[in-house]
């Protein structure tokens, strides 16, 4: 009976999680954004390497608190995308939002199967 009171506090707080998944993502992607001022390298790392690799841990950390993996997935690249057009006015170019896309892809179903992994056992 307890595990199904867990069940119903975890889906009640998903849009918490999910908002707070799409704040830091867009944090992340501000300063992915930002980062073109540190020069090519730097930007290069941002955009290939942090952004992704931040989207992947976020919408794992989301799936484990209660949130969708279908809904999980889809803050880390849209909102990369907004932080370059809050921050320049025009989208980042599209490879790294969809390697963004894909790695969060990983992120949250690797969430999933853990989630389901706890509750085998």
């Amino acid at each position: 009976m307890s595990k199904r009171r867990g069940d119903v506090r975890r889906s009640r707080r998903w849009p918490l999680v999910w908002l707070l998944q799409a704040v830091a993502a867009l944090a992340l992607g501000v300063l992915t954004a930002l980062a073109l001022w540190l020069g090519g390298f730097v930007h290069g790392a941002f955009l290939w390497l942090f952004m992704p690799l931040g989207g992947a841990a976020s919408a794992y950390i989301a799936v484990r608190r209660g949130l969708n993996n279908y809904l999980a997935w889809l803050a880390p690249p849209l909102m990369e995308l907004l932080g370059n057009l809050l921050v320049w006015g025009y989208p980042p170019s599209v490879g790294p939002v969809f390697l963004c896309g894909f790695i969060a892809l990983v992120g949250a179903a690797t969430g999933e199967v853990r989630n389901r992994q706890g509750s085998d056992k």
